[in-house]
């Protein structure tokens, strides 16, 4: 039966979603390098934008989900228009082309941490992986503060190069402000994120473990840690005290990584 979905889901996809081939011009400005990435809710194509000759990401919204995309493209483009922080791809416009609804952003250089653990094998050390997360952290503070919660920070959604990081994908983030209509509590949009960057930090700590990986044993048997760095994550991940402040994880990640120095 689950396979029968699965080929009516393709089926429906082919029948209704388009997708442009490498070369042809969008709206006559964003002419495709590649197709980055072909999923569920969306097509994600690199492109050159000949106004500026700059390289830029377009993504194309799949009409076999216009129920969900309506509000998910208004939502995630008056997301990106809001927020401006150099850690996050800036948005140039909302535009439609041939039916189909579409919005470009900022093109930035860089390998997901999930290329970047699982492809070449990268490993960090404690004090590397808190550096990283606290960069991160300063991102999502900064996005809580305008009432912006991510909602999917997992490793395919960071970017690394060259010492800078970025925070991609706001396709499930929510807005709080007073006409959001929202009805899950700020608190709880703000730990979502938290406990993100928890099972973020254990991602890397694990890039360096090179025991076995006993089915049932806990992390905190398996790595050997600063005992700061085993309070903070447990805060995060809403083992003991759940952080309600984002300038708490800050000044805790700095402490820690101060001591490992």
């Amino acid at each position: 039966m689950e396979a029968v979905r699965w080929l009516i889901k393709k089926a429906r996809q082919r029948l209704m979603d388009h997708q442009f081939s490498v070369s042809e011009k969008l709206a006559g400005r964003y002419q495709i390098e590649k197709v980055l990435q072909n999923g569920s809710y969306g097509i994600i194509y690199l492109c050159r934008d000949l106004n500026t000759s700059q390289p830029c990401v377009v993504k194309q919204m799949r009409k076999s989900k216009r129920r969900e995309n309506v509000e998910n493209y208004a939502q995630e483009t008056a997301i990106l228009k809001q927020l401006d922080h150099p850690g996050i791809p800036a948005l140039i416009e909302a535009f439609s082309y041939e039916g189909e609804q579409f919005f470009s952003m900022e093109f930035v250089k860089g390998k997901n941490v999930e290329d970047t653990l699982f492809s070449t094998g990268q490993q960090y050390t404690e004090k590397e992986c808190l550096e990283i997360v606290q960069k991160l952290a300063e991102i999502v503070c900064a996005i809580h503060h305008q009432g912006v919660f991510h909602g999917d920070i997992r490793i395919p959604n960071v970017l690394l190069h060259n010492g800078d990081l970025h925070l991609i994908d706001f396709g499930l983030a929510s807005k709080l402000d007073a006409d959001s209509g929202l009805k899950t509590p700020r608190e709880k949009l703000a730990q979502d994120d938290f406990f993100d960057l928890g099972d973020f930090l254990l991602f890397l700590l694990y890039s360096s473990y090179d025991g076995d990986t006993k089915k049932g044993r806990p992390w905190t048997e398996e790595l050997s840690l600063h005992p700061d760095t085993t309070v903070l994550l447990k805060r995060l991940l809403g083992i003991s005290e759940p952080y309600q402040q984002c300038g708490d994880i800050l000044a805790d990640m700095k402490k820690v990584i101060s001591m490992l120095e």
